[in-house]
């Protein structure tokens, strides 16, 4: 009885991964780079990509020469890709000491 309940049970769960994927964006001065990627994405592509993969939760690393239109469209992309995604975390990295921002 015990084998027929864990068949059951087997076949009525859906087939998705039970472990939760992270993907973490690099938030640039004009652009964006994801963590399994070296390629710089723009708007367009960094919502074809967040499209494409599955993932959970998002962690932004923003650097110090973003600008706010950068910072919201990297949201924007997240929100048009990934209505659902259970956690959104901010990173800050860079510093304005040793700065090399060019619109700032």
């Amino acid at each position: 009885m015990r084998i027929i309940f864990t068949i059951t049970l087997f076949l009525f769960l859906p087939f998705t991964a039970l472990a939760d994927e992270t993907i973490t964006i690099y938030v640039k001065e004009s652009n964006y780079l994801t963590s399994n990627s070296n390629a710089k994405l723009t708007f367009s592509e960094l919502e074809d990509k967040l499209q494409s993969v599955n993932v959970s939760t998002v962690i932004l690393d923003v650097d110090y020469c973003a600008g706010p239109e950068t910072l919201a469209n990297a949201y924007l992309a997240i929100a048009n890709a990934k209505p659902l995604l259970k956690d959104i975390k901010l990173n800050l990295s860079g510093s304005h000491n040793k700065s090399k921002c060019k619109n700032i």
